[in-house]
């Protein structure tokens, strides 16, 4: 799979939830994160090409959480081998300004 992205991303390196915005379940942990996308790991089957609403929970410090709000476009999904996971690569196609500086800022703490 060749690398399209126009911006770096940011390997996490701590668990962060992404919660399905309509029911508040957690659907899976992001992995790494850039301005305009980021993947996630999941044991669930989600479409490729589809639009979902997420909230992505940052653990700011110990008692504090903030939480993302953004329409995403799933754009690939790869499975895991020998695994029941897969990896799924998004595009952020809405996002608040408050909500992308926050990520801009949790981002730059991040290494590449």
């Amino acid at each position: 799979m060749s690398d399209k992205r126009s911006q770096p991303r940011k390997i996490c390196d701590a668990r962060i939830d992404i919660i399905n915005a309509d029911t508040d379940q957690v659907i899976g942990s992001l992995v790494n994160i850039s301005n305009s996308g980021f993947m996630m790991i999941t044991n669930q089957s989600l479409p490729e090409n589809y639009v979902f609403q997420f909230k992505i929970a940052f653990e700011i410090e110990k008692d504090d959480t903030q939480v993302v709000q953004v329409g995403a476009e799933s754009l690939w999904i790869q499975e895991v081998e020998g695994s029941e996971q897969c990896w799924i690569g998004f595009h952020i196609i809405d996002i608040s300004d408050s909500d992308q500086k926050l990520i801009d800022s949790l981002i730059g703490n991040w290494k590449e």
